[in-house]
């Protein structure tokens, strides 16, 4: 897993921490949702969530292709993803994603430094001219004149793995989709690699985007916590389960898996949602 001095400039990591606190009074949304959701299509996915009290990242391939950065097609990196979506709007997101999520608190995820996306529009100038400098820094790396351009090269990197068009394809389910991604009004939240030490990259080398190097580079996530998104069981809002087994079964999981004193596990149980109940009056 070892990178170059070129790739590691703007290609793999960023060289100064973020601070992710904010002094700002939390000003509460009126027209987007007061949660941010996270869906996945199975129960155990959400189960390890709760008995690890974290919400593990995984390795994602995004197209960059709307870029048309030379060499550049795609890139890998780590990420848990979540949407702003008012409840009464998830069943379509929920059937692309999957029927069980967590609802986490949006003021609590802002302060962990979850961060919604810019959408971009390709024939844009905004599209044209990040396309321009990224590539220009490129060209400063491979020549070995970009020591004087580090804090550049961290804010370029920084705001392309927060950046989508606003349609285009994803890899999912072994195949390539189209989707309408300013629909999700995603946000992300992506681990600070710098005080943690890893041999795991930000980005994984352009040569092993594959779906099994992919997946070993997450298994590899799994085992790291410092890189996870840990979260308190307060600042879970809503647990969302398909049907009602589900929930039975959450509930005996709940009870006797998860480490937490009984008022807590009881609030838990509190918060779980089923998907067949609650389409009936969506």
């Amino acid at each position: 897993m070892n990178t170059t001095n070129t790739e590691k400039s703007i290609i793999y990591h960023l060289e100064k921490p973020i601070d992710t606190q904010t002094q700002e009074v939390y000003l509460p949304p009126k027209q987007s949702a007061n949660v941010l959701f996270n869906f996945m299509t199975k129960l155990d996915y959400l189960k390890t969530i709760l008995k690890k009290s974290a919400m593990i990242p995984r390795y994602y391939e995004e197209d960059i292709s709307y870029l048309n950065i030379d060499g550049l097609p795609k890139i890998a990196f780590p990420m848990k993803c979540f949407c702003d979506i008012h409840m009464n709007k998830l069943i379509p997101h929920m059937k692309f994603y999957g029927s069980y999520g967590i609802g986490i608190d949006k003021e609590w995820g802002i302060l962990q430094g979850i961060q919604p996306l810019q959408y971009i529009n390709k024939a844009s100038y905004l599209a044209k001219d990040f396309s321009s400098i990224f590539s220009y820094a490129r060209k400063l790396i491979e020549v070995g004149e970009n020591n004087n351009y580090e804090n550049y090269n961290d804010y370029l990197l920084s705001s392309l793995l927060f950046m989508k068009p606003i349609s285009g394809t994803m890899y999912r389910n072994a195949k390539y989709e189209t989707k309408n991604f300013h629909d999700e009004k995603e946000w992300r939240f992506i681990p600070d690699f710098r005080p943690v030490l890893t041999e795991l990259p930000l980005l994984i080398p352009q040569e092993q985007l594959i779906p099994q190097t992919i997946n070993l580079y997450s298994e590899g996530l799994s085992r790291n916590p410092d890189l996870w998104l840990k979260i308190e069981y307060d600042y879970i809002k809503y647990i969302i389960v398909e049907n009602e087994n589900d929930r039975d079964d959450l509930i005996s999981f709940t009870m006797s898996d998860i480490e937490a004193d009984n008022s807590e596990k009881l609030n838990l149980i509190s918060k779980i949602l089923v998907f067949d109940k609650l389409k009936e009056d969506w």
